[in-house]
């Protein structure tokens, strides 16, 4: 897919809200807003919550997008976001990069997209992609219990359902997500791709113009919003299963 001129306020801005509620724990930011003031929540964010790498901005705003992707547009059940367990903002979080559900479907579906974010023509892109997508595989069930206990720490609901996929059959959809620059895409990616691939797999390749300097907008969009951040934050990720 291609975005339009990226330069419009109304992308800008919600992407950035992607950012802040993919970072910030429900009510965090509300509980120390009127305390720290306008100003001091943007310092907050960018110091506590922000990371400063930018390979690391690059993978987690690729996650976030693919989080959003999974969630409002093709309307799986996206329950956790995952960055914003991070013990250190330029640290990763083990485990899948997204975990979406259908939880109603029989057996249930769990797709687990493999995001990569690459600013730079990298043709082993795909390739790298799928061995990280069979190395998460293999210890799927842990990302699951991520999930499940997260759910139980949140009362929420959803809880039980996902906590028996780690005792019953489910089914298991993957996924690849490339979020590209797109004036540096090669269809050669995806040709390298498919040559080792050995069972299906979806692929989705987001191409966007200028993405290095979009993910930095993104970013500074997110941080001089805190007030939006914090209503963000406040709203949990959309079950729709």
């Amino acid at each position: 897919m291609d975005t339009g001129a990226v330069d419009d306020d109304e992308l800008l801005a919600y992407l950035g809200h992607e950012l802040a509620r993919n970072y910030v724990q429900p009510g965090a930011l509300a509980a120390i807003f009127d305390d720290l003031g306008v100003p001091l929540v943007a310092n907050y964010l960018r110091k506590n919550k922000f990371p400063t790498d930018v390979s690391v901005r690059h993978g987690d705003f690729g996650e976030a997008l693919t989080g959003a992707l999974f969630r409002r547009v093709r309307r799986w059940c996206v329950p956790v976001l995952k960055l914003r367990y991070k013990h250190r903002p330029n640290q990763a979080v083990q485990g899948c990069d997204v975990l979406a559900f259908r939880l109603r479907a029989d057996p249930p579906v769990v797709a687990v997209p493999e995001v990569k974010t690459r600013s730079a023509k990298d043709l082993g892109v795909g390739r790298e992609a799928h061995e990280s997508l069979e190395s998460v595989l293999q210890r799927l069930d842990e990302s699951i219990s991520f999930v499940f206990e997260r759910l139980v720490e949140n009362h929420n609901a959803l809880a039980k359902h996902v906590g028996r996929l780690l005792m019953e059959p489910y089914e298991v959809a993957r996924h690849i997500v490339l979020v590209h620059d797109r004036d540096r895409w090669d269809d050669r990616v995806v040709e390298r791709l498919v040559a080792v691939a050995s069972q299906p797999i979806e692929v989705t390749v987001i191409r966007l113009p200028e993405l290095k300097d979009l993910v930095q907008r993104a970013y500074t969009a997110a941080e001089a919003s805190p007030r939006r951040a914090a209503v963000a934050a406040q709203q949990e990720p959309v079950s729709n299963d």
